[in-house]
């Protein structure tokens, strides 16, 4: 008997395509049952804890540096969605620096003028579970994450340097 005869049948009983048909009926309705049943873990409720975390930004301008305010809101340049990552509660002005080479070849850390280096404390609202720190339930904090920043008057490049 061969698997399919010259009528296209399977078997000699059934048509290629019922088959492929009911396959996707089958499909649709084991997505329909995922996406309406909820996992006991996003069904229970679970409360906002306050996180702690710390942004090096290198190298600004000091006129950057300058609109950069204690009490002011950050947000992320890359997610417009997700709403503020939380309010800046300390800022700590460093001099900045950055590495040089020399006429001989020597590579130093040499001061840069008119820049200094910034250490922004900030406090958001979110969940912290099994290591993972998600500022208002959806944007994942990273310790040595590079990204684009922004207060309501300045903008820069920060990286995350320590959560707690």
């Amino acid at each position: 008997m061969k698997l399919i005869d010259n009528n296209g049948r399977l078997f000699g009983k059934i048509s290629i395509i019922d088959v492929l048909v009911i396959l996707v009926v089958a499909a649709m309705g084991a997505a329909l049952y995922l996406k309406t049943n909820h996992n006991e873990i996003t069904s229970t409720s679970t409360s906002n804890d306050t996180i702690t975390y710390q942004v090096l930004v290198s190298g600004v301008r000091t006129y950057v540096s300058d609109a950069i305010r204690v009490d002011d809101p950050m947000y992320d340049m890359d997610r417009s969605s997700g709403g503020s990552l939380g309010t800046i509660k300390n800022i700590e002005v460093m001099e900045a620096s950055k590495l040089a080479e020399f006429h001989d070849g020597t590579l130093e850390m040499a001061p840069m003028e008119d820049a200094v280096s910034l250490l922004l404390t900030v406090e958001g609202e979110g969940i912290c579970s099994e290591g993972r720190h998600l500022l208002n339930r959806v944007y994942d904090l990273g310790v040595n994450s590079s990204r684009n920043f922004h207060t309501p008057y300045a903008q820069f490049v920060g990286v995350i340097t320590a959560i707690g």
